[in-house]
């Protein structure tokens, strides 16, 4: 196994899975049982890692309802991975999996694991899908007795799978989730994420609005300032330029989401009834609810850019160089990125030790207003340099 195909960040605990993942390449490990389609009733998907990589995987659902139509789908997901899943008629039943080891605000809870794992086992799986490719949730998988395991062993514990198809780094992260649920040719413009409200979330939604001074009749920007790392963030003075840029149409009224980014650029607009913070004021699924309000959304590389992507609203994300974005980002059309070509890109860094910060800071506020420009008018060409029509990324020179 190469730690070179890996394509998530490396860190002095690849050597530890490099090491264990040799051991079991020799280890005789019980990994497969008879695969009879016709007989699988009861599946796990696990997806616990973070909200975009949650979205890239939400069209892999449908795809096994068609293929097992008789079996019970569970997800092992993150306590916000539960939100995305409400109401999914594809999914008949999610299980949380609290402070795991994707959690980046807490350390693992091994009672939270063992409670877990004891669902887990109750619940006689058939067949076990690991959509990251991670040795943690392949092993807990062989824990949990299940006979049938798929996944990628790019993340160590490849001996443990019964099926792990090629690993395809040119491909985006939803195609590489429907790689691992069926050989049928599907276009990655047919994999389309769905995000499923009720009417009741959609009225309490517009009632929120309206107490804040926003009606149907406005049109109404999302607009989200922060990212899980600084490595990711645009920064909040060029926020507050492209509000000042938005709000120039007196129809327009402004959200920020978000927390302390957020709260910065909501306050320099403290008078302006055109600008409205929802910092704080909701949980996650009322955030989704509210996103669902909006004609565009702008953010940075964060999962409620790929929350609004979902929703089917006309997206510009501000990407960062940390990660080959066109494989990980929004993929359908009109939502776009705007993203700087640098040489040091992908780094996999959270802070970024370059002075200045350039494949950030050298995109400007006019380019990502360009953008906006573009998004609204659901035209695809634009003034902007080398747009890929495959990935969506407007490449900056």
């Amino acid at each position: 196994m190469s730690n070179l195909r890996y394509p998530f960040r490396k860190s002095w605990r690849w050597f530890l899975v490099d090491a264990l993942d040799r051991v079991l390449d020799v280890v005789s490990i019980p990994k497969r049982q008879p695969f009879v389609p016709d007989a699988v009733r009861n599946i796990l998907v696990i997806r616990l890692d973070h909200i975009g990589d949650v979205v890239c995987s939400l069209p892999v659902f449908p795809i096994l309802k068609r293929r097992f139509p008789n079996a019970r789908i569970s997800v092992l997901v993150s306590q916000e991975g539960e939100a995305l899943l409400a109401h999914h008629p594809y999914v008949d039943h999610v299980i949380v999996f609290r402070s795991n080891w994707f959690a980046r605000t807490s350390r693992l809870d091994l009672g939270e694991m063992f409670r877990v794992l004891s669902e887990l086992r109750n619940s006689k799986f058939d067949i076990g899908f690991d959509l990251r490719g991670d040795i943690r949730n392949i092993g807990l998988m062989v824990l949990a007795r299940i006979g049938y395991r798929v996944g990628y062993g790019i993340g160590g514990g490849k001996s443990l799978l019964a099926e792990s198809p090629p690993y395809d780094t040119k491909l985006h992260q939803v195609e590489l989730a429907r790689n691992l649920v069926t050989s049928e040719p599907i276009s990655r413009n047919e994999l389309k994420p769905e995000i499923y409200l009720t009417l009741e979330e959609k009225k309490s939604a517009w009632d929120l609005l309206a107490s804040w001074g926003v009606s149907r009749q406005d049109y109404v920007i999302g607009l989200h300032p922060e990212a899980g790392y600084p490595s990711k963030e645009w920064g909040t003075d060029r926020y507050r330029d492209l509000v000042g840029k938005l709000i120039q149409k007196p129809e327009t009224k402004v959200l920020v989401f978000g927390l302390d980014r957020a709260e910065t650029v909501k306050k320099h607009y403290a008078s302006s009834k055109q600008v409205v913070s929802c910092v704080g004021n909701l949980s996650l699924r009322e955030a989704i609810a509210t996103l669902h309000c909006c004609h565009v959304f702008i953010g940075n590389d964060s999962g409620l850019s790929h929350i609004a992507h979902a929703l089917r609203i006309p997206t510009v994300v501000i990407a960062s160089g940390t990660n080959e974005y066109e494989k990980w980002g929004v993929w359908l059309k009109p939502s776009m990125a705007v993203k700087h070509e640098v040489s040091c890109s992908p780094c996999h860094l959270e802070q970024c030790p370059i002075p200045g910060h350039p494949c950030l800071s050298d995109i400007t506020v006019e380019q990502v207003a360009e953008a906006i420009r573009s998004v609204q008018t659901l035209d695809p060409t634009s003034r902007l340099v080398d747009n890929d029509s495959q990935t969506g990324v407007f490449r900056l020179t």
